[in-house]
């Protein structure tokens, strides 16, 4: 992996983190391809209105993401998994998660093109966190 694409997706999973804290939605979701596949609590949210269904109805809150593990597969695509911790602004619940990127280069340099979180629980990853 070159330097520059190492920067580059290192900086949009900063700038996923930075636009949903400051609730940009709009910011957040250019972070996607159009086709994107969000997988999260037991359900898959597809493209950019998903996205947008999808966080129409999430809490607001902290995002504390992690140094991600970046494998680039070939010169247009890599795979990312890292850490999360959420901290809700609401009540202060924390839930700690792990995510499983697909990372494509496009037009407009890398995005996400596929991502599945999953709860850090007691009994290890769920799609739902303990509640």
């Amino acid at each position: 992996m070159s330097p520059e694409d190492d920067v580059a997706i290192r900086n949009l999973l900063a700038r996923y983190c930075l636009t949903l804290d400051v609730d940009d939605v709009d910011g957040w979701v250019d972070c996607f391809t159009a086709d994107a596949t969000y997988s999260v609590y037991g359900r898959t949210f597809e493209g950019h209105e998903g996205l947008r269904t999808m966080m129409g109805g999430a809490p607001g809150g902290l995002h504390l993401g992690g140094a991600p593990v970046v494998e680039q597969a070939d010169d247009d695509h890599a795979t990312a998994r890292r850490n999360l911790l959420f901290v809700e602004r609401e009540t202060g619940t924390r839930r700690s998660a792990i995510y499983d990127d697909v990372l494509v280069r496009t037009e407009d340099g890398w995005r996400i093109a596929k991502t599945r979180c999953q709860f850090i629980v007691r009994a290890g990853l769920a799609d739902r966190p303990d509640e």
